[in-house]
């Protein structure tokens, strides 16, 4: 009975958690709060798209407060992943154990990507619990029977938590509502009080270290949240390291839950392992820590989805023996780029089909060229011939000199034509190769510029991830320097407890000191004033024994004397 009433009082603490107000209704809270690999959809509806690139099947178990007996477990087994290029999904059934009490359930997750330009998405997302909670008849253990046991009501519960996330390259801006309507199906009625329905705003960061070494390639993710209920306002944060050789950590700290820790791996390229372990702090801490284990299955797949978180991750412990062609790790491009590059294409090919063709061009007119020019020789030393010939049987005669002097002007009209022509011809083709060489020159200076272009936008595109990676770095130290703040006002606000706890120990005790000293001395003088009081006493007997004795011997006297009178006077009369 001891053990009974013990579970019955861990469950009333934990109820300001888990459970509402109305008729032991129990709220969907599954609490797995310290993992950025796996169960992500829990967190928030559209994580099973965003940043994610495969499918897993995995098993959770998480058992809370080890330090009590019969501490609050939950398990969840959960497929979960990317279904296409705008889609995610996630089916999970998961168990609560509350001691005596169960519950037992399913969520449905769905998420729809639509992708507002290059590097922004805006991703919207539902998760759909169906749920039902009782008691654990084989849990409790009693000595009589308890008709009080029967009355407590055993409830199905719809809940419905919309989500929405806005991406960009490296960052995530999210809000969500948890428990946004739950509908009690066996009362027919929506659930009006419950304390696990809140509003969350989410900031994410995945960037990536590019180095050389173990941690070349490795994947920084960060993770903000605020959660704002009715009467509480709970903030938290978490932090992993994804390194491409198998291995992950991550660290975080809720201000309700405390601090939490973890690590993973890939045993093969499909199976990982992780375990997370929190540590409770505030008002929990006296529940003890709790353990987290996760086993999961990761699906191959050969799609490259864009607006995704894949990474280049090997086997730890179990490596591959067959050795697989490499796979670019790059996004596979969008319409818009695949269309700029394949223009970008275009413009090459016909850039360079229009070399060719000056170039054949510039061949063909230096091949006819060379033709005129032999023709042209040919045609002087042919007239050369001719006017020697002219010369030696040249007479006397006035017709045959004149005959001469016409074909002399005649040969040199056209010599002077033909130079002329040839000079024109000349003048085409030297503009002609202008032409051709300036066009070349343009072509090579437009090429030039979109290189340029190209690397200045690769430079910037670097320079914005290093300036992110910076920023991510900046923000992991403020984190841990905050942590370490934390850390030491902790501590300093322990130390500030235990030398209060001694100063007032060491009041106490000086106090109880002056107290018995005050005591021993008011009993001496309680003391000394019943012995005075006592020797008074015995005074006043003493006087008042002599004051009788005095009495006793004046009044025996005067009877005496009294004795003696009558005597007197009895003798007298007689005489």
């Amino acid at each position: 009975m001891k053990a009974y009433l013990l579970i019955i009082a861990i469950f009333l603490c934990s109820t300001q958690f888990s459970f509402s107000q109305e008729d032991g209704v129990v709220s969907l809270a599954i609490p797995v709060r310290s993992s950025l690999k796996f169960n992500r959809y829990l967190t928030q509806p559209t994580f099973s798209f965003v940043r994610e690139q495969n499918t897993y099947i995995n098993i959770t178990n998480k058992r809370e407060w080890v330090q009590f007996e019969n501490a609050p477990q939950t398990y969840l087994i959960n497929y979960t992943g990317r279904y296409s290029e705008n889609i995610g999904v996630g089916i999970g059934l998961f168990q609560q154990n509350y001691g005596v009490l169960t519950t037992f359930g399913g969520i449905l997750n769905f998420a729809y990507n639509a992708r507002l330009q290059a590097d922004s998405n805006l991703t919207f997302g539902l998760n759909l619990g169906f749920y039902k909670s009782n008691i654990n008849e084989g849990n409790v253990v009693i000595n009589q029977a308890d008709p009080s046991l029967d009355n407590i009501p055993k409830n199905m519960v719809l809940s419905v938590s919309p989500g929405i996330n806005y991406g960009l390259v490296f960052f995530d801006f999210g809000l969500s509502v948890n428990n946004l309507v739950q509908y009690n199906i066996k009362t027919s009625e929506l659930i009006k009080e419950d304390p696990q329905q809140s509003i969350q705003a989410h900031v994410m960061y995945t960037g990536y270290m590019y180095s050389r070494g173990f941690f070349d390639e490795s994947k920084f993710s960060a993770l903000l949240r605020s959660e704002f209920k009715k009467d509480q306002t709970i903030f938290s944060g978490i932090a992993m390291l994804t390194v491409p050789k198998g291995i992950w950590a991550q660290v975080g700290y809720n201000t309700v839950y405390g601090f939490t820790g973890g690590v993973g791996l890939n045993v093969t390229k499909q199976i990982s392992v992780e375990y997370n372990y929190e540590k409770a702090m505030g008002d929990l801490a006296t529940f003890g820590s709790s353990h987290e284990f996760t086993l999961a299955y990761k699906f191959q797949t050969r799609n490259r989805y864009h607006y995704s978180g894949d990474d280049r991750e090997e086997a730890l412990l179990i490596k591959d023996q067959k050795r697989k062609p490499a796979v670019s790790n790059k996004p596979v491009l969008s319409s818009e780029e695949r269309a700029q590059l394949a223009e970008q294409k275009a413009m090459e090919r016909a850039a360079a089909q229009e070399e060719a063709r000056l170039a054949a061009e510039a061949r063909a007119l230096e091949r006819a060229e060379a033709k005129e020019r032999a023709r042209l020789e040919g045609e002087a030393k042919a007239q050369a011939l001719a006017e020697a010939q002219a010369a030696a049987q040249a007479t006397n005669t006035d017709a045959t000199q004149a005959q001469a002097e016409k074909e002399a002007e005649e040969q040199a009209r056209l010599a002077a034509e033909r130079a002329a022509q040839l000079e024109a011809e000349e003048q085409a083709r030297l503009a002609a190769e202008q032409a051709a060489q300036q066009k070349a020159e343009e072509q090579a200076r437009l090429a030039a510029e979109q290189a340029a272009q190209l690397e200045a936008e690769e430079q910037a595109r670097l320079a914005a991830e290093r300036a992110a990676q910076l920023e991510a770095e900046e923000q992991a130290r403020l984190a841990a320097e905050r942590a370490a703040q934390l850390e030491a006002e902790e501590q300093a606000r322990l130390a500030a407890e235990r030398a209060a706890q001694l100063e007032a120990e060491e009041q106490a005790r000086l106090a109880a000191e002056q107290a018995a000293q005050l005591e021993a001395e008011e009993q001496a003088r309680l003391a000394a004033e019943r012995a005075a009081q006592l020797e008074a006493e015995e005074q006043a007997r003493l006087a008042a024994e002599q004051a009788a004795q005095l009495e006793a011997e004046e009044q025996a006297r005067l009877a005496a004397e009294q004795a003696a009178q009558l005597e007197a006077e009895e003798q007298a009369r007689l005489a």
